[in-house]
């Protein structure tokens, strides 16, 4: 395959140097002037039918990586992003069924379970039925969402903005990463659970961000081998709000606290804000780049 990738370059040199100029001429009079792009690819207009086109995702394939590992990172990519169009709120939905049970239906969709208040059976989907109502019923509250080794991403967050959830459960959730905790603001108002156990990719800097849950009862967070501070962190979180109990952490046998956390946290939020940010943008478009 290397060998096959190294004679196909010259052919796209010699390609690029017949029809550039052709090609240049086409984008100013038409199209402005040329972005910045690999030769074989300047300025030729995406039209989907131009040969020029075809050519040029001819030859990004074959600079693709072929690997075995390669293969299964474009794969998990395209899942990714997939499962990120298929958890993005639907406003429609949302009127139709109201926050609670939209909620409880995206909670389904990806693996979780639910309560509901005054009930103390678990609703969870049945293969690929879904044991909810299709239409608003009032009076229907959600209480609790067990989205424990689920797929639940940071888009698929967005559904509990509104709902009356008071119990949240991301133990062993891969895709739970700081930005996703800085996104439960939404449910500062209600939310009195919290369990983040291992959510491998959580930090210091995501617990912190939990200062904002300000009738948070109960924290549990077991296994974080990216958050080396968590001790210290919960002690200023218990700061904030006294009536927080803090489960996985022995507050005990911290001895001092240093200096650098003498200070309440300073905690930087813009660098929470949205997720579709520079950073999300950025990372989108390596993501389609790879797939």
């Amino acid at each position: 395959m290397l060998n096959l990738r190294r004679s196909f370059r010259p052919v796209s040199s010699l390609w690029s140097e017949l029809f550039i100029g052709q090609s240049r001429s086409f984008a100013d009079r038409n199209l402005g002037k040329p972005l910045t792009e690999p030769e074989y690819m300047r300025s030729f207009p995406d039209d989907g039918k131009s040969p020029f086109i075809n050519f040029n995702k001819f030859m990004m394939m074959l600079d693709s990586d072929f690997s075995i590992k390669g293969i299964r990172r474009s794969i998990q990519n395209m899942i990714d992003i997939q499962q990120r169009k298929d958890q993005s709120l639907d406003t429609e939905k949302v009127e139709k069924l109201g926050a609670d049970l939209n909620a409880a239906h995206s909670i389904l969709k990806v693996g979780g379970r639910v309560q509901f208040t005054g009930l103390d059976k678990w609703i969870e989907r049945q293969k690929d039925r879904i044991p909810l109502p299709t239409n608003r019923i009032d009076n229907l509250f959600l209480q609790v969402a067990d989205l424990t080794k689920s797929t639940i991403q940071y888009e698929g967050l967005e559904c509990l903005r509104g709902t009356s959830l008071r119990m949240l459960i991301l133990k062993d959730c891969k895709k739970i990463d700081d930005f996703c905790l800085s996104r439960l603001y939404m449910v500062s108002d209600t939310l009195e659970f919290l369990d983040i156990s291992g959510c491998l990719q959580v930090t210091d800097n995501g617990i912190g961000a939990l200062q904002k849950l300000k009738n948070l009862k109960y924290l549990r967070m077991n296994d974080l081998p990216n958050a080396g501070n968590k001790s210290y962190i919960s002690l200023l979180l218990q700061e904030e709000n006294p009536d927080l109990s803090v489960l996985g952490v022995d507050l005990e046998a911290v001895e001092y606290m240093p200096d650098s956390f003498q200070e309440k946290p300073q905690t930087d939020f813009s660098f929470f804000k949205d997720k579709s940010s520079s950073a999300q943008q950025s990372q989108k478009q390596t993501d389609s780049e790879k797939t």
